[in-house]
């Protein structure tokens, strides 16, 4: 369709108010005490904290925060995921600064990103008040309520596009509002300085892969066994494990793990100020199990994770142990204790070092064998206490080779999964498979949302059978029921008329919404599960270094629009 220039005429702006209308980032009464997630990785993505020059690899739920940036190599890609599910999304070869994650006097979030080069797709979905802006070469894109649009960026021209919403622009050219299926060019550094507008949008590999992404979400948070509160990771359980009724306890959700597996076993430990020692997960499903809630373990299934409270964003919630040439942690579970009396274990300078965890360097240690500490270990003077992981070499990923094309003439690269770890042909025929949101909500079809198998369930003592959606290697398993747990006592879902520790768990069909997740009541413990500092997650500021959870919103929110 040809294309309509919009010239208007410059306007002087003073930097402050380019990125949002004046006051809204007031800094007054203003708390930066927030994280986000980094969410989904593939390929090579390097993070570079606030104040540091030094880029490093990031994995999966790296925690995010005011200052930091990321970047994209080559056939690499990231998500980062926010409190309420809002999501900016990374093609290669791409780069963006979180300039501000803060929370206001009234609790609004207020998000104002820069993005620095190559293409990326938005999907923002403000709660209340909350505050979004993306600077874009010299111009600010803000999102006017519930939007999704799309970035590119390279030297010579910007493009943006609008699947969603309205998004106003504002520039060297003026301002101007961009509605669905709107697309905007502009040439930053052009002696032209025009808008040029045009309707009509035609999808790229990278636009069916965030659509793909944005469907995976909006199908896990209609099918959970347990409604979430629409924060971020929640998604993720339905995917990766089961809810169950666990006898003696309540509902519970575990993982799809080996015999033998062990919370906080599988990722690494790092610093972050103000925090302490911090867990990072590699495990895809490795967020709200470690930063909220409490683990349990029953010596009859295993280890299990039980929400709690929402209100409080932890680094992480155990209790750690000193032995002869080890250090070692545990699940701080019910009551504080650790829940079974064996911890995990490595040598101390994996810790100190911010050494990736794995199978190859952890163990186990009866507690027992070591002694008690009061908190996590402290670093003497002169270790580093900065981003750990591996650094890279001089310059970002996304800087070190030339950059993306932002011309839409080409199929702009995307991952070739939506699950992280799973098979593409299998994710894209299940995907396609599901119905319209109309005929799921008529009732017109039970699919379930697709499912990664990585092994069996409740500590590896109960395997799960195949169920409609789901997925193990290679292969697409289409079965029904779980032929794998033994007999539950009850109707799946429904409470057993008294749960006895000997009794097996009941594990918890989907879309049945069997029982909300516990909004209520519980503290976060801050330097990776030493002395506890309380953090609200109300409107009022806390003055405390540590995180507030700031977000958490309503099952209303849950899905994406």
């Amino acid at each position: 369709m040809r294309g309509q220039a919009v010239r208007m005429s410059v306007a002087v702006i003073i930097a402050g108010w380019v990125f949002l209308p004046a006051g809204v980032f007031a800094q007054q009464a203003l708390s930066h005490a927030r994280v986000v997630r980094l969410s989904y990785v593939s390929g090579t993505v390097a993070v570079k904290r606030s104040g540091s020059a030094e880029w490093t690899n990031a994995i999966v739920n790296t925690p995010i925060q005011e200052g930091f940036e990321l970047s994209t190599s080559a056939t690499s890609f990231a998500e980062v995921e926010f409190e309420n599910g809002s999501s900016a999304r990374l093609g290669e070869l791409s780069q963006m600064a979180f300039n501000q994650l803060a929370l206001d006097a009234e609790g609004n979030k207020l998000n104002r990103l820069t993005f620095e080069r190559g293409y990326a797709t938005f999907h923002f979905m403000p709660e209340h008040q909350d505050a979004y802006s993306v600077m874009i070469a010299d111009a600010t894109l803000t999102p006017s309520g519930k939007s999704e649009f799309r970035t590119d960026l390279n030297q010579d021209r910007v493009r943006v596009e609008v699947f969603n919403g309205t998004v106003d622009v504002t520039g060297r050219s003026g301002s101007t509002k961009l509605g669905k299926d709107k697309v905007l060019e502009f040439n930053p550094g052009g002696a032209e300085v025009a808008f040029n507008i045009q309707q009509g949008i035609t999808k790229d590999s990278w636009d069916k892969w965030t659509e793909a992404r944005n469907n995976q979400v909006q199908l896990s948070m209609r099918n959970q066994a347990v409604p979430g509160q629409g924060m971020y990771g929640w998604g993720d359980l339905g995917a990766y494990g089961e809810w169950a009724l666990i006898p003696g306890f309540g509902y519970g959700w575990a993982p799809y793990a080996p015999m033998g597996w062990s919370p906080y076993s599988m990722g690494m430990w790092d610093m972050y100020p103000g925090m302490g020692l911090t867990w990072i997960s590699s495990e895809p499903w490795g967020w709200l199990p470690y930063h909220y809630g409490m683990w349990n373990f029953d010596s009859g299934f295993g280890w299990f994770w039980m929400p709690g409270s929402f209100n409080y964003w932890s680094p992480a919630l155990v209790s750690w142990y000193s032995g002869p040439g080890w250090l070692g942690w545990g699940p701080r579970g019910v009551g504080g204790r650790t829940g079974i009396n064996s911890v995990t274990t490595v040598p101390g300078g994996v810790v100190r070092t911010g050494q990736m965890i794995t199978l190859m360097n952890a163990g186990h240690e009866r507690t027992a064998a070591g002694t008690s500490l009061a908190g996590p270990p402290p670093f003497q003077s002169g270790e580093r206490t900065t981003l750990m992981g591996n650094p890279l070499r001089a310059g970002s990923p996304s800087s070190l080779q030339a950059a993306a094309p932002v011309s839409r003439m080409h199929d702009s690269p995307a991952p070739a999964t939506v699950l992280m770890g799973g098979n593409a042909a299998a994710e894209k025929a299940l995907l396609q498979n599901h119905p319209s949101g109309l005929g799921r909500a008529l009732g017109l079809s039970h699919s379930e949302p697709l499912r990664a198998r990585e092994g069996s369930t409740l500590g590896g003592r109960y395997a799960v059978g195949g169920t409609a959606g789901e997925f193990r290697g290679d292969a697409s398993i289409r079965g029904g029921g779980n032929p794998g747990m033994r007999g539950g006592e009850g109707a799946v879902g429904s409470a057993p008329s008294r749960m006895s520790r000997g009794s097996a768990p009941v594990v918890l069909s989907h879309s049945q919404s069997a029982a909300p997740s516990s909004g209520g009541g519980g503290a976060v413990r801050s330097g990776g599960g030493g002395e506890s500092r309380s953090v609200s997650s109300s409107p009022s500021v806390s003055a405390s270094p540590s995180v507030s959870s700031s977000s958490h919103s309503s099952s209303s929110n849950s899905g994406h629009h």
